[in-house]
């Protein structure tokens, strides 16, 4: 268990014990683990763009990345210390490389639109209480947040939607299978030897 599953588990048994018309620790454990994680993304991210002079463009990118992934789901990883770590490098990434909207972004913008449109929303069945019936809705949404970049022009906001519409593809959910099946056998075998 990492430090933010152990802190998150910390805090659910304290306001369980302490409070007992509080919600399930499961359900409290959850929620806290997902605050957490997504505190200690935020709270890095801006971090580094502020020593590298990019706050604005770290602000929009953690809205907007917020937005997107909130409407369209995607890839939950199984260790949120993972999921920390991945969101951590590839937004910062997204922050610093700059390239014309009028060329790339433009395709990486359509290429983005088209993922969303087939795939969205995905992975929100466990997470979200939306109720299925309304999903084309957030397929429409995400697909107009995409649309509206072909008028904002942004690289930034492309490089957002990319990466989202990545953690929606099967070829992303294959990948991280593999690789956190790998890290499960490493640890196992660590705790052997």
């Amino acid at each position: 268990m990492n430090w933010i599953d152990r802190s998150a588990l910390r805090i659910a048994l304290s306001i369980r014990n302490n409070y007992k018309d509080a919600a399930s620790e499961r359900v409290l454990f959850y929620a806290l683990s997902l605050l957490i994680n997504s505190a200690f993304a935020t709270f890095i991210v801006l971090g580094i763009s502020l020593i590298t002079n990019q706050v604005v463009s770290a602000i929009i990118t953690l809205i907007s990345f917020s937005v997107i992934r909130t409407i369209s789901g995607g890839l939950h990883l199984k260790s949120s210390l993972a999921c920390s770590i991945t969101t951590i490098l590839f937004l910062t990434m997204i922050i610093h490389v700059e390239y014309q909207f009028t060329y790339l972004g433009a395709i990486i913008n359509f290429i983005s639109m088209i993922i969303l449109l087939i795939e969205a929303p995905k992975g929100i069945e466990h997470v979200s209480r939306i109720s299925p019936k309304h999903y084309p809705i957030l397929k429409i949404l995400c697909v107009c947040f995409v649309l509206s970049n072909f008028f904002l022009q942004s690289s930034l906001l492309s490089s957002v939607f990319l990466f989202q519409a990545l953690t929606l593809t099967n070829f992303t959910y294959k990948i991280a299978n593999r690789l956190e099946g790998r890290w499960v056998r490493e640890e196992q075998t660590c705790k052997n030897s």
